[in-house]
């Protein structure tokens, strides 16, 4: 091999093999540091996929409590429900008891943050776009989502006693009935020391704080969504069945396709 040759081809594999260690490295640090989940129902769309007759979406959820204790508003998490009601509910949640929050076999939510400890939520409503929309008649056609997403507001107010209503873009793509707007008219809740106000982008079929007039607390929360990396088909395990104590059927999320990953 002649030399001016070794000195172009000697280089080029060497950055192959640091480039193979270097993903390589990415993928095991990935696979232990972050939490893999997959979505399951229609509460996030159109922003996640979760139809489970069909593939859903899948990705990481970073489950450190330095993630979960600076949680912004708008990010998307993973969450128990605290209410008596959910099929996770075990009377209450405290990490570290005999408790189903402490297991991989809950069932829980994915959500996006509307609002946060010590904040005043607000929903306010126009009623005149609000009227056009239903008027439409076709509640999900373009011009009907499009008057019910000018026609529902959100304001957030904070804890001082000087602070006021302030109102904030939903830069997100919402779904909503528009028979439904007018039960958030008005709508306010003051929130506690660890409480969070949840809901699903999906609306018209998402069971979340709103549906429940009621929030969630710090120690519900499992995690916040880091990124969506592909989908894959959810396959049940037959062979365990349900039970009264709030665990459900274990699942797999299996046939993984990858695609580009998205990242929130």
């Amino acid at each position: 091999m002649k030399p001016r040759i070794k000195m172009i081809i000697w280089p080029l594999v060497y950055l192959v093999l640091i480039i193979n260690v270097c993903i390589s490295f990415i993928l095991v640090f990935r696979s232990f540091y972050y939490r893999s989940i997959f979505v399951s129902g229609s509460s996030m769309e159109p922003t996640l996929h979760g139809n489970t007759s069909d593939f859903v979406d899948y990705g990481l959820i970073d489950d450190h409590q330095n993630a979960i204790k600076n949680i912004k508003r708008f990010q998307i998490i993973t969450s128990y429900y605290p209410f008596p009601d959910s099929r996770d509910y075990v009377g209450g949640y405290k990490r570290g008891g005999n408790n189903v929050i402490d297991t991989h076999e809950a069932s829980y939510k994915i959500k996006r943050v509307y609002g946060l400890p010590g904040e005043t939520i607000r929903f306010t409503v126009d009623e005149e776009k609000a009227a056009a929309a239903i008027a439409v008649g076709s509640p999900y056609s373009e011009e009907a989502q499009f008057l019910a997403r000018q026609a529902l507001g959100f304001e957030v107010k904070g804890s001082g006693e000087n602070d006021s209503f302030v109102a904030q873009e939903l830069k997100f793509k919402r779904k909503i009935n528009p028979e439904k707007i007018f039960t958030y008219k008005d709508f306010e809740y003051a929130l506690k020391d660890e409480e969070y106000w949840i809901m699903g982008d999906n609306y018209s079929a998402s069971s979340d704080c709103f549906n429940k007039k009621a929030p969630i607390y710090l120690d519900n929360i499992v995690g916040v969504l880091i990124s969506i990396e592909g989908t894959c088909k959810i396959q049940s395990n037959v062979e365990v069945d349900p039970t009264d104590d709030g665990t459900k059927v274990s699942y797999k999320c299996t046939n993984r396709k990858r695609h580009f990953p998205t990242y929130y």
